[in-house]
């Protein structure tokens, strides 16, 4: 059987070396029928040199430059070039595990409109790392409306927040019209994954697979991440949690179920930005400018016995 084509979208900032790294685990995967485009997003090091070499001696490696302008413009331009079935988000400090792109990509043979696989966080700070999204996903009751059972799914671990650990239709996102928010610095995913569950829902096509094995290595806390920087500040928190809202008006209509679901909803964000900030590496006075004590405090003592 021949294999469909397949995009990976890789931006790059300043992470030529550990792009390196994520080649040759793209490399060992069995998979072969790629286009790797790769968007160089102004790096100020060696990176685009390194990107060029590599791209010389691989057909398959496409790589674009542009003016530094954020992951979230580096992504679209990639889009723009992609021509494969399925899209695949990469970044470029992360790695994939072995069959990676084969097991998602065998759910999307079977009919799927959206793919999901667990993630290996790997935590740079104490160099531990711990599968999860591994367990069965909320399963869909005989009441639930296309927008009751994301919502519900979302309050119950998240597992449909980011771009990175899912494979997506090439078709669905044209059909869309589907883009990330420039304009977004935290959670700009979260909102493209939901963006792309709208134009599942509005075609009719809304079912998800779900790969119950960690083939995605995140390695958390990365010198180039942006992410634990903008995690500490609840404001960015909050406006995702509004694309929510707004996600459930253009699904609606929205029962009285569904407003208490984001209620839920509102409450696992709090939880989840205290985590962020008790895990952040500042000193105890300084995390109390981003919440306050009777969030913190009970944050700290659980994040301390975790580790």
């Amino acid at each position: 059987m021949n294999e469909p084509l397949l995009s990976l979208i890789i931006p790059v900032f300043n992470t030529g070396e550990a792009f390196l790294e994520l080649y040759k685990s793209i490399q060992k995967d069995k998979y072969k029928n790629l286009e790797i485009l790769v968007v160089d997003d102004g790096s100020t090091d060696d990176s685009l040199k390194i990107l060029r070499g590599l791209a010389a001696k691989d057909k398959r490696l496409h790589i674009f430059s542009q003016k530094n302008q954020g992951a979230s413009s580096a992504r679209n331009l990639a889009l723009k070039k992609a021509t494969g079935k399925y899209v695949f988000f990469i970044d470029s400090d992360d790695d994939i595990l072995p069959s990676h792109f084969t097991k998602l990509t065998a759910e999307y043979e079977k009919g799927a409109g959206l793919v999901s696989c667990g993630y290996r966080y790997h935590r740079v700070y104490n160099d531990k790392s711990h599968d999860t999204y591994v367990n069965p996903p909320v399963v869909r009751k005989p009441n639930d409306t296309d927008l009751s059972f994301i919502l519900r799914q979302d309050v119950k671990d998240g597992r449909l927040y980011a771009a990175t650990n899912k494979a997506f239709r090439n078709d669905i996102i044209k059909k869309g019209n589907i883009e990330f928010d420039t304009h977004k610095k935290f959670a700009e995913d979260t909102k493209f994954v939901l963006d792309y569950l709208t134009t599942l829902i509005k075609n009719h096509e809304l079912k998800i697979s779900y790969v119950l094995e960690a083939t995605y290595l995140y390695h958390y806390g990365t010198e180039t991440s942006t992410v634990r920087e903008s995690s500490l500040i609840w404001k960015n928190w909050l406006n995702s949690y509004k694309d929510f809202q707004n996600f459930a008006k253009e699904n609606g209509p929205v029962t009285r179920k569904d407003k208490r679901l984001l209620r839920h909803l509102k409450i696992r964000f709090h939880i989840s930005h205290a985590f962020a900030v008790a895990r952040s590496n500042q000193s105890f006075s300084k995390k109390l400018k981003y919440t306050n004590i009777f969030k913190l405090l009970p944050a700290s003592i659980i994040v301390k016995f975790r580790k």
